[in-house]
């Protein structure tokens, strides 16, 4: 099909009919335009669902499944520090940065 309209040009280049020869290239390109997606799409098709496949057969290579005590979901440590209460000396008074406060008269 794509030969066809790749012969058609060169005849209409040769007969000198340069209008008609473009309508043949334009349409010799998009036939292999069109084939070239096709095949990509294919090609990409078949990968993704291949994926999976790929990624199952990873994981019962590993046998990750079959430890005993495995956890299934990663744990995440805790990050945040535990608050501690500070109790003031025997003598010391406890001080508070409170400006607001007025002194005692």
């Amino acid at each position: 099909m794509a030969d066809d309209n790749v012969v058609k040009m060169v005849d209409s280049l040769a007969a000198g009919d340069n209008n008609v020869a473009q309508g043949h290239f334009k349409n010799a390109l998009s036939d292999k335009i069109g084939q070239a997606l096709d095949d990509k799409r294919q090609s990409v098709a078949q990968g993704w669902l291949n994926a999976g496949d790929e990624l199952e057969a990873t994981k019962d290579a590993a046998g990750l499944d079959k430890v005993s005590g495995a956890v299934s979901t990663p744990l995440v440590a805790d990050t945040k520090e535990p608050e501690v209460a500070v109790q003031p000396d025997e003598g010391e008074t406890e001080t508070t940065d409170d400006s607001n406060e007025q002194p005692a008269v």
